[in-house]
């Protein structure tokens, strides 16, 4: 009478097809995530934008003119605006691209090593005077309806 081994764990085969089908869902997880975080870090370019848009029309309000300059401290010759360049996270940089006695553009362009270089769908945020959002991506198409 022949015996019937009694065979217990997993075969080579079953654990490498366990490993790859664990390998696959990381790499979707991590990507889906990366996705995530690139997409809430453009809030910062917003949140900041529409800061400055405020203190710019505060500005207007006290002078009878937009403000061409950032960074400004009270009692600053000529003023400016008490709004950081740099967002508080360091990933964009803001600047005032136009301003003049009736208009403004506010602009937001991510920084080097920010971890937004890779964002290539909003490379550009900006705001003007009338409350109007526009964003480019890296080839200058807009996509304004993708990024605010």
């Amino acid at each position: 009478m022949a015996q019937i081994a009694n065979r217990t764990g997993f075969s080579l085969i079953e654990v490498m097809v366990a490993l790859v089908i664990v390998a696959i869902t990381a790499t979707y997880a991590l990507t889906s995530y990366r996705r995530y975080l690139v997409r809430s870090y453009r809030l910062e370019a917003v949140q900041g934008l529409l800061a400055a848009a405020a203190e710019q029309e505060k500005f207007y309000l006290a002078h009878g003119r937009y403000s061409d300059r950032l960074d400004s401290v009270i009692g600053d010759e000529p003023p400016g605006l008490p709004v950081a360049s740099i967002t508080p996270h360091r990933r964009y940089e803001m600047a005032i691209e136009l301003a003049d006695a009736g208009v403004f553009r506010l602009v937001a362009l991510p920084l080097a090593n920010s971890g937004q270089g890779d964002d290539t769908e909003c490379r550009q945020f900006s705001i003007d005077e009338s409350g109007r959002r526009q964003a480019h991506d890296s080839a200058g198409n807009d996509s304004t309806s993708r990024c605010w």
